[in-house]
């Protein structure tokens, strides 16, 4: 008996201590102060790092920062000194959240937006960046899927009959041996397989204590968290000398080492072999272009300020470009048509250096892009 009453002390004992240790973490987790955060890759992370997330970019939606969504040109661009990102909270001091990362396609766009769309008004400064390559997928991973579509993603766009469809067809396409995960929601519409679900507990459950472990490391100051308050804008607008900043770019540009024997790439990503690779061969997406519309309409409706670049390819690492010339003549007529102010570098004459491989943006192609964009925006 006192064997007994001991070992249920001791159980008593060992959830007292994991209660302590685990409610302050999920108390402050509720409703975390608002930090500003330029750049968002994925709305990945512990509780905590989801709700700062939809903080920061609710927050820049409505009209307390440029919005700048695109796919891997926002992420891969994080050293660039002209990324938007950088050059405008840096340099010209106007506070700008970019959200974009390998696989973010058109209709992952128009779900984000959608996710969000109580936030938009008329005071909402967005831009769209679009690569062509993402007019081709069919689908995205669905690790990156996951990725992009936590529970207080997903949950809501599934009440939503307009992005409703988009989801439901995603898991209905989906191999079981490709998932990484996915929220109780998701299974509601994939189906429900064992495997499945105890990836989903394995992985909140490593995402809680994750949460646990870096609140503590915090409240101790064995890793102190820096203070990340949102900035206040430049009182005073500043007007770059546009041909400088250019120059400039075109210095930094040089450790790149691109060339016409490099079929004008980095040096680190071009091989002596190397040789233009083929444009897809699948036609484009159809639901890709609904999407595409379906964001600008979202967006007019909710008068929101907003503007739109299309990426430019690589005409020399890449064969048969001009494949996407119908659809961008689509995109072009759409736009023009609903008297959105537009870039599109892809049918502009194509600058040596632009891309640092067949589609990321280098130090100059940024230089063209903000100054569209600070002129879009004044």
């Amino acid at each position: 008996m006192k064997i007994k009453n001991t070992l249920c002390l001791h159980i008593l004992m060992a959830l007292l201590a994991i209660l302590f240790l685990c409610v302050p973490p999920l108390v402050t987790s509720f409703d975390p102060p608002l930090t500003f955060q330029p750049l968002i890759k994925t709305m990945e992370g512990t509780p905590k790092d989801q709700k700062e997330k939809i903080a920061t970019i609710s927050h820049a939606l409505q009209g307390n920062a440029l919005f700048f969504l695109g796919a891997s040109e926002v992420s891969t661009s994080e050293d660039e000194h002209y990324a938007v990102y950088n050059y405008f909270n840096k340099q010209l001091h106007q506070p700008v959240v970019a959200y974009g990362d390998s696989y973010v396609d058109n209709i992952t766009q128009f779900l984000l937006l959608s996710r969000f769309k109580n936030d938009l008004n008329a005071n909402s400064r967005i831009v769209l960046l679009f690569a062509p390559d993402s007019f081709y997928f069919d689908s995205i991973p669905p690790a990156i899927f996951a990725d992009h579509f936590p529970s207080a993603i997903f949950n809501p766009l599934m009440a939503d009959e307009k992005t409703r469809p988009f989801l439901v067809n995603y898991l209905h396409h989906i191999n079981e041996e490709d998932i990484s995960h996915l929220t109780f929601g998701e299974m509601n519409a994939y189906g429900w397989h064992p495997q499945v679900i105890w990836q989903e507990v394995n992985y909140e459950f490593a995402n809680f204590c994750t949460m646990v472990k870096n609140d503590w490391l915090a409240r101790l100051h064995i890793v102190p968290e820096s203070p990340r308050p949102w900035p206040h804008p430049a009182t005073k607008s500043i007007a770059p000398d546009w041909n400088q900043q250019l120059a400039q770019a075109q210095v930094l540009n040089q450790s790149r080492h691109e060339s016409a024997a490099t079929l004008w790439m980095d040096k680190s990503v071009f091989n002596d072999e190397k040789t233009p690779e083929e444009w897809y061969e699948t036609p484009a997406v159809s639901r890709q272009m609904q999407a595409f519309q379906a964001t600008i309409e979202l967006l007019k409706a909710r008068h929101a300020q907003f503007v739109v670049i299309v990426d430019p390819l690589n005409p020399w690492a890449l064969k048969n470009t001009q494949k996407f010339r119908p659809i961008d003549s689509q995109i072009r007529a759409y736009l023009e048509q609903n008297q959105v102010r537009y870039f599109d570098m892809y049918a502009q004459p194509y600058q040596n250096g632009w891309n640092w491989d067949r589609l990321h943006p280098t130090e100059l192609a940024w230089v063209a892009m903000d100054r569209f964009i600070a002129e879009s925006f004044r």
